[in-house]
């Protein structure tokens, strides 16, 4: 495992723009978009756990003047896309320059998923990305008028470099930067943000708070039982 922070998430960004790079959303690759920069890095981040993190890292890029885009998963298991609390923090990344697009696992009915994350959004949703093609394997789906992440890295021959699991393939960031490629970067915000360098701590700490906001949510339902009960003896003849 790496370790990833802040500091180093915002060195990059700047060492990338020192650089000569431009950061792109992948709705940039729409066609009838306009035309790319000659040196460019489409910087996604797949929003795997706690949406907070995903927000904050909006926030961060917005104040370095960098737009990307956040692939969302509207029926993931670690978090509830239809929350009221997770639909602000969406629209507030949206809010902010940033492109919100669908991340859906193998199997799904796709157009159904960027339906309902339009509405989630309150825009229109214009990417995909697959989670997880390295163990259920790559879907190969077109819509008209989407773009899928993973053919635009294979279409434009990017370097893809990733630190899933807080672990990196054969480039890190900065040694992607090195290249003299575009490159696609993807960013788990959790990984980044989050205080806790142990991956595997960091997931516990992610199962705890679920499981404490699903505790409270039965224990309310339980507190209630008792006057709800009463309500309807006191409706007897």
């Amino acid at each position: 495992m790496t370790e990833l922070s802040r500091d180093r998430y915002v060195a990059v960004l700047g060492e990338a723009k020192s650089r000569g790079f431009e950061f792109v959303r992948f709705q940039d690759f729409l066609p009838g978009a306009p035309a790319l920069p000659g040196r460019f890095v489409a910087l996604r981040h797949d929003v795997d756990f706690a949406p907070s993190y995903s927000l904050e890292m909006a926030e961060l890029e917005h104040e370095a003047g960098v737009a990307s885009t956040f692939f969302v998963l509207v029926d993931g298991h670690f978090y509830n896309a239809l929350d009221d609390e997770v639909i602000g923090q969406i629209r507030r990344i949206h809010s902010l320059g940033h492109e919100v697009g669908l991340h859906f696992s193998a199997g799904d009915d796709v157009a159904l998923r960027l339906r309902l994350l339009s509405e989630l959004v309150d825009a229109p949703v214009c990417s995909f990305a697959q989670h997880d093609p390295a163990n259920a394997g790559f879907a190969d789906i077109e819509l008209p008028g989407r773009v899928d992440a993973y053919r635009v890295i294979r279409d434009h021959d990017l370097v893809y470099v990733s630190e899933s699991a807080k672990m990196w393939r054969v480039h890190t960031f900065e040694t992607a930067l090195e290249e003299d490629r575009n490159l696609c970067l993807s960013a788990h915000p959790h990984s980044w943000l989050h205080p806790e360098d142990d991956y595997f701590a960091m997931i516990k700490d992610f199962r705890s708070r679920r499981m404490h906001e699903v505790t409270g949510r039965f224990d309310a339902f339980i507190d209630a039982l008792a006057g709800y009960f009463e309500s309807r003896l006191a409706e007897r003849p």
